[in-house]
């Protein structure tokens, strides 16, 4: 069955709203295919393309701030909302999860040194600064219910800064432009440059120079590769044994510094979201996968899970979702990572 042929099964089975026996059958035996067709392929080298900049000092990129002169109407309104954005916020940003901090009387005396705010749906930690580019984390959490207010508390009995846990286990995807050598960061949260890399100024004219743009999102390895630097958290770098990359800039080949274990990929105990992504990583650098990519379902600077409805069904889907019937019915699970601490 050609390529062609399965994306045609699969629209099929989609327009059909897996009711349809016929649709059915032949959705199934496109899933059997495209599974036996990843398994019994020659594997390729996630290595082979692409550089690096391993070891290499952070290059100089366009602030955040200068990119919402220009773009201040079209990402600007919705950023503060989106989950990239908020990953790490300053406490004036977060009023929220001020008003979660000063319910736990217990951190009634540390609560004024806490300057930052790590999480925002399920788990928050709690940070200050600890030098240029450093922050100390409080071994404390808050565990957070579906309004926002917290359910539990953990290690709030015995409150503690520790100065290195950010450094050696966050400071890679939820600080932008982090030195290797130092684990320090340029800036606080996710910057512009961490999923578009080092922007061409002549982009305005030509938006092909920019990563990431509509016209420039067809290198399927390397979409996957920026994505990957922060949501695929089970790997570490080689040259620094620390569980993110080192220097990654966008457009890189992650998988030449960065080692993770693809056999998991296939592991049924795996938390599904984790598994979800590290099977389509799997696909697309080790089986020559084109679609789907991150960017196939999921929107980058919105909110919104227009994408993710509209695009084909295909085996990556079975993560979350059943092999038949209504998209909308998803398999229950508890997000978790044991890097992260939740």
């Amino acid at each position: 069955m050609s390529a062609g042929l399965i994306l045609s099964t699969v629209l099929c089975f989609r327009a059909s709203g897996g009711s349809d026996p016929t649709a059915k059958a032949s959705f199934a035996a496109a899933h059997a295919e495209e599974q036996q067709t990843g398994q019994s392929q020659r594997k390729l080298d996630p290595a082979a393309w692409g550089g690096n900049h391993v070891g290499k000092p952070v290059p100089e990129f366009v602030h955040g701030d200068e990119c919402l002169f220009c773009h201040r109407n079209d990402i600007g309104p919705g950023w503060q909302k989106n989950a990239h954005g908020i990953t790490l916020r300053q406490q004036e940003d977060a009023p929220d999860l001020l008003q979660v901090l000063k319910t736990q009387p217990a951190l009634s005396t540390i609560s004024s040194q806490v300057e930052y705010f790590l999480g925002s749906r399920h788990r928050v930690r709690f940070l200050k600064k600890e030098g240029y580019g450093k922050l100390a984390l409080l071994n404390t959490q808050a565990v957070l219910g579906a309004d926002g207010r917290a359910q539990k508390w953990i290690d709030s009995d015995k409150p503690v800064w520790d100065k290195q846990r950010f450094a050696d286990r966050c400071a890679g995807c939820h600080a932008t432009g982090v030195d290797p050598a130092t684990k320090s960061y340029s800036a606080f949260g996710l910057d512009c440059y961490a999923c578009h890399g080092v922007v061409d100024l002549d982009h305005t004219k030509d938006t092909s120079l920019i990563f990431l743009s509509k016209k420039r999102r067809s290198d399927a390895r390397a979409i996957t590769a920026t994505c990957a630097q922060c949501h695929l958290r089970m790997g570490h770098s080689k040259s620094t044994g620390l569980p993110y990359p080192n220097n990654f800039v966008a457009g890189d080949n992650l998988f030449q510094d960065y080692e993770v274990d693809f056999s998991r990929a296939d592991d049924e105990s795996l938390n599904p979201g984790d598994r979800h992504v590290l099977r389509n990583v799997r696909d697309i650098v080790l089986n020559g996968s084109e679609f789907p990519t991150c960017l196939s379902c999921h929107d980058l600077h919105k909110q919104s899970s227009f994408k993710h409805h509209r695009a084909p069904r295909t085996a990556a889907c079975t993560d979350c979702h059943n092999a038949d019937g209504p998209l909308k019915i998803v398999k229950p699970y508890t997000v978790s990572s044991a890097l992260c601490e939740y």
